[in-house]
């Protein structure tokens, strides 16, 4: 009989290297009054203040416990409504699992539906935490590269080619670290191949509702594929970072196995971060007056990083990160990133991180932060240049 026990294995994680950077810069301004943190995606705003005195008042009134293992009913069904009006996709709530963050929808989907052994495709340059889970979890990885002279897209032939073995694949629209998107008719050619391969398809849709091509629709796996699984997330477009609450959009029998892997795991997601997030959904005109501000922010960003020395870079079509070729500065983009700190304190994120094959040519920076910071940070980093 085969034995598909999973045996972690957190030897194969590397340490995430834009969070080193950051700590650093913590560790040498204490105070934080000098350091200026362009290494992660975090958010300046925060939430309305009216939406925060709603909750305010309502917790008062309430008892603060476990909820269902997969979220609140109210909150799912508010899912349920969000894909209805935003992408006039139907679904149903027994098709929603909200999670303690996206990372925990992508562990959960993972141990649900692959086991130790199964190989899995993920797109270079790429989030690092994909790797490092399925590396934790002993599954294989398999990568498929992209280019800046592509502009970070996939061609259909790499999903052609993907070998019989590959049990699944991680997909990301807008991506982090480079904020590319993946068109209609390319989503849609990639999923009919995946179908035809019997390849599952895990798409990463955390960053939508940031998208800055206003003539292209924002386009949802669900809009093809009612069993692809779909991960979302409260923390970029609803600002909810710290409240650690995403969820999860599958099919109910995959639905009923990440309930009772959540149940096992950690019982429940945070009760107060969900009546929280309930209430998210009566501000889009909040969220997308943010989305305004950083395009803002890029448009000084593409025309300002020329002018300190950086030529080539990717202009993203969403997120909230330009990732820049500095092969002309450097050869080992974590080094660079140290010194950055050491001696201007002000914090990027090493392409490293993203790609282990290419990314000694790159950084990341992030915009998410305040316009002012910014601005001083790439004073700053020009002047050091």
């Amino acid at each position: 009989m085969e034995d598909n026990t999973i045996f972690y294995n957190t030897d194969k994680i590397k340490p995430f290297y834009a969070i080193k950077i950051f700590e650093k810069g913590k560790k040498i301004d204490p105070t934080g009054k000098n350091t200026i943190h362009l290494s992660l995606g975090e958010p300046a705003s925060s939430l309305p203040k009216k939406l925060l005195d709603q909750v305010s008042k309502k917790l008062l009134k309430i008892k603060i416990g476990y909820t269902e293992s997969i979220g609140l009913l109210e909150l799912r069904n508010a899912i349920v409504k969000h894909y209805l009006n935003r992408y006039k996709i139907e679904i149903n709530v027994g098709q929603v699992a909200v999670t303690s963050g996206a990372s925990a929808s992508i562990l959960l989907s993972l141990l649900s539906l692959f086991k130790k052994g199964d190989t899995l495709a993920i797109v270079s340059p790429g989030y690092p935490c994909y790797s490092n889970i399925l590396k934790a979890l002993n599954i294989k990885v398999h990568i498929i590269y992209t280019n800046i002279k592509n502009n970070f897209d996939i061609e259909v032939s790499q999903i052609q080619k993907l070998p019989k073995y590959i049990k699944g694949i991680i997909l990301s629209s807008p991506s982090n670290p480079t904020g590319a998107t993946i068109n209609k008719k390319l989503l849609q050619e990639i999923n009919n191949i995946c179908l035809e391969k019997n390849i599952i398809i895990i798409s990463d849709e955390i960053y939508q509702g940031i998208n800055y091509e206003i003539k292209s629709k924002e386009e949802s796996l669900l809009s093809f594929n009612s069993n692809g699984i779909v991960i979302n997330s409260f923390s970029k477009y609803f600002l909810m970072t710290g409240w650690r609450l995403g969820w999860i959009i599958s099919n109910e029998d995959h639905i009923k196995e990440v309930s009772k892997l959540a149940m096992n795991l950690y019982l429940s997601p945070s009760s107060i971060s969900q009546y929280t997030a309930i209430q998210t959904f009566n501000y889009y005109h909040y969220f997308d007056d943010i989305v305004k501000s950083y395009i803002r922010k890029r448009d000084f960003l593409i025309q300002r990083l020329p002018e300190i020395g950086f030529k080539k870079f990717f202009v993203p079509n969403g997120a909230f990160y330009f990732y820049i070729d500095v092969s002309n500065f450097t050869k080992n983009s974590y080094k660079f990133c140290e010194k950055m700190v050491e001696d201007i304190n002000v914090t990027v994120a090493p392409g490293v991180d993203f790609d282990e094959k290419n990314g000694n040519s790159y950084i990341r920076i992030s915009f998410a932060g305040s316009e002012k910071d910014l601005k001083e940070g790439i004073n700053r980093i020009g002047r050091w240049l």
